[in-house]
């Protein structure tokens, strides 16, 4: 019983996550000092998850089969999620990326109004683009432990890879 009660309070976090909301820590107009055109943080966009590409979690806990979200400059998220044969829902929330000071795996918090996640992210650049997240409710408190740039994506051993959701950039 304990042990579904885990695996539940994990799957609403993980539903939690595909809100995704999010603040950047960085400076989202950084122009090297005036001499280039300001920079925008790579996970700014419009993403879209869907098919095989839905954490696999997600599928077996809420029947969704496609997460569609927006991360704005200003910190801002709004989430859209899709249930198989369903309606959208829309969750808007805030983020805050902590960047790493190696590697390109960073920490993420998003902040809705029912819940918080933590975990991390990464955005991988080609046609398209790819973005990684794998985040866990932590407020109210389920007893999930956030992943970190350190620990790296897929390394909870009792989610293993199922929590790790994948989006491609639509814009």
């Amino acid at each position: 019983m304990r042990n579904a009660i885990k695996l539940f309070m994990i799957l609403m976090m993980m539903a939690a996550m595909v809100s995704f909301m999010a603040c950047s820590d960085d400076d989202d107009d950084d122009d090297n000092g005036g001499t280039d055109p300001p920079q925008v943080d790579p996970w700014v966009g419009q993403w879209l998850s869907a098919g095989d590409n839905v954490a696999p979690l997600l599928v077996a806990v809420f029947n969704y089969d496609s997460v569609r979200v927006w991360m704005n400059e200003d910190q801002t998220v709004r989430l859209d999620t899709h249930v198989d044969g369903g309606a959208w829902t829309t969750t808007e929330g805030t983020y805050a990326v902590t960047e790493s000071a190696t590697g390109d795996v960073h920490a993420i918090e998003l902040i809705y109004p029912a819940f918080t996640q933590e975990g991390i992210i990464q955005v991988t650049e080609g046609n398209p683009d790819i973005l990684l997240l794998e985040a866990v409710q932590t407020v109210p408190d389920i007893g999930a432990v956030p992943r970190t740039p350190d620990t790296g994506f897929g390394s909870d051993q009792s989610l293993g890879d199922t929590n790790i959701q994948t989006y491609v950039r639509e814009e």
